[in-house]
Order: structure tokens, then sequence, then C-alpha cells
């Protein structure tokens, strides 16, 4: 009895291990299809691996290969503006300067030196005017009016050209016919109300002169006010000078030498040697009217009893301002 035990328990190892045998058998076989057909395509250059084609990432666990997905990719990292991850100097968004390598000398030339700005103004004699003539006409009908205004205008103006103002420095700046209204009360079939009534018109007449021999001024101011009568009105006075370019080496000088002064003690303060310019420009200059009192002129030209109107001229400010830069030497 114990040898046929025996027996059988050898028939069913030995079945058990053909098995066992088979099953390994077959699973090596399978292997080698497996792999064969998951890289049957080589991926895209730049994909990463286990990519083809646009496709999303593999992985065959079966054969103990593991394919790299996104986040690994097959070719060496890169940066994220280009750049190999390895490399020593970093490389900024297209247009951004970078402080490293060759564009340092570039960055520090355009950031460093001595900034400053130079200014200079000239207190120059006026030798032109302009004056501001106008006349006011208020009549009851706009034909009137426009028609008083007009003749005063013509006399004042064939005066004043006696005296030597050419007809291109008189030049019309303003003209207007304005209604002068009152408000009334008055009663209809709307009820009571008030409503504007035209009681006549006015009309204004001006003219620019560019009067170019000041001591003239006053002769040209007690002409049109005596010509022009009640009707005048000098408005205004501006005074400047005809050419300015003649004093612009002068003012220019002046301005660079004040910035080469400021410049100078900034770097001796600040313990440097100043170097060469590097930058220069002129921000802008200027020469502004001086105005007179309106109030003043119209006093003046009701008073044409008085003797000649005294005017005077004074002198305008003309300014130039400039912006350099200076490099650093030491």
């Amino acid at each position: 009895m114990i040898t046929q035990k025996t027996r059988k328990h050898t028939a069913w190892l030995l079945i058990g291990a053909l098995a066992i045998f088979s099953l390994a058998a077959i699973a090596c076989s399978t292997d080698p299809v497996q792999s064969s057909s998951t890289n049957e395509e080589s991926p895209n250059i730049g994909a990463p691996a286990g990519v083809v084609d646009g496709a999303g990432p593999s992985s065959v666990s079966d054969g103990g290969i593991v394919a790299s997905g996104y986040d690994a990719p097959a070719i060496e990292p890169v940066s994220s503006y280009g750049a190999p991850a390895l490399y020593s100097e970093p490389v900024a968004p297209y247009g951004v300067p970078t402080l490293y390598g060759s564009q340092t000398s570039a960055v520090n030339t355009a950031n460093s030196g001595i900034w400053v700005t130079g200014q200079a103004t000239l207190e120059i004699p006026a030798d032109i005017a302009q004056v501001s003539i106008g006349v006011e006409s208020r009549e009851v009908n706009v034909a009137d009016a426009r028609q008083k205004a007009a003749e005063a205008m013509d006399n004042v103006l064939a005066a004043i050209t006696e005296l030597g103002i050419d007809g291109d420095d008189v030049v019309t700046s303003y003209f207007n016919i304005q209604p002068q209204t009152i408000w009334v009360e008055v009663s209809d079939s709307l009820g009571r109300h008030s409503e504007p009534r035209i009681t006549g018109y006015i009309v204004n007449n001006t003219v620019q002169v560019t009067v170019r021999n000041i001591d003239v001024l006053g002769t040209v101011i007690d002409t049109a006010a005596a010509t022009g009568g009640d009707l005048i009105r000098i408005n205004s006075i501006q005074f400047t000078v005809g050419d300015s370019s003649v004093y612009g080496e002068q003012i220019r000088q002046l301005a660079a030498a004040d910035a080469l002064a400021k410049a100078d003690l900034y770097a001796r303060v600040m313990g440097v040697t100043l170097g060469p310019l590097v930058y220069l420009t002129e921000l802008g200059s200027s020469v502004p009217m001086a105005k007179a009192s309106p109030v003043a002129m119209e006093v003046a030209a009701q008073d044409i009893g008085f003797p000649r109107t005294p005017i005077s001229a004074g002198d305008v400010n003309l300014s130039v301002t400039v912006q350099v830069v200076f490099a650093i030497a030491g």
C-alpha cells in the first residue's frame, strides 16, 4: 500500500512540473512579439519617448520595460527660454537684455555715468511789438453796425500805415457779429412767459499789428485811438525779438558750460574721475512773449488829450536746456 501511494504522488509531481514548464515556454515566446509591436515606429525627434506621431505616452510593463512619459523627454532638457538647462548663462525672453556675457558692457554703458541738465537764460532787449487793435460798433440793425465798424477800421489802418507800418504786418485776428438781446415778459396763447428780444447788433473787428520799430509804438497807439474814436479797443501788447538765432551760439555755450560744471562737481564729490561725453540732447528753447497790461492800454487809448503814450518794452528771456551724460573714467 505504501508503494502504490508513492507512485501516485510521483506521477502528480511529474504532471505539475510539465504544466509549469509549458506555461513558462508560452510566456517566453509572447514577450518579443509585444516588445516589437510597442516599438514598431520610432518617436519624432524632440518628442518624449513612447510618443509616436503625437500619440500619448506608452508603457509596457509585462516585459519589464517602462517608456518615458511627458515629464521625462527623450532628449536633453532645455530651459523655458530655449537655452540648454546646463548652459552657464541664462537667456532672457526676446527683446529683454540680460546682464551676462557679451551684453554686459552695453547695458552698463546705457545705465551708468553722470546724467545732468544744463540751463542758460539770456535777457534780450525786445525789438518788436505786436499790438492787438480792434473796433467795436453797436447799432440797432446789423447793416449799420457792420458799416461803422468797417469805416472805423479802414481809417485806423490808413493812419498807422502812414507811420511806416507795412501792410504785411497787419493781420485780422478776430471778427464777430453778435446780436444784443434783452428778456421781456409777454402774454400769449401759451400764457405769461419771458422771451428774448433783439435790441441791436455788436460788430467786433480786431487786427494784430506788428511794430518793428519800438520807438514809434506809442505813436501808433495814439494815432489808432485818435482815428478810431470811441469805437477803438487796444486789447494787448506783446514784446519779442525779431531774430533770436543770433543769440543761439552764445546761449548754447552757456547751457553746455552749466552742464559740464554740474557733472564735474558731482564727480569730485563722489570721488570719481569724469570721463568723456557720451550723450547730449537739447530739450528745448523758448522766446517768451512779454505781455503788457490790457487795462493800461485801454486807458491810454482813451486819454487822447495827453502827450504821446509812453511804452517801455523791457527785456525778454531766451532760454535753452540740454541733457548730457558723461562716462565715469575711474
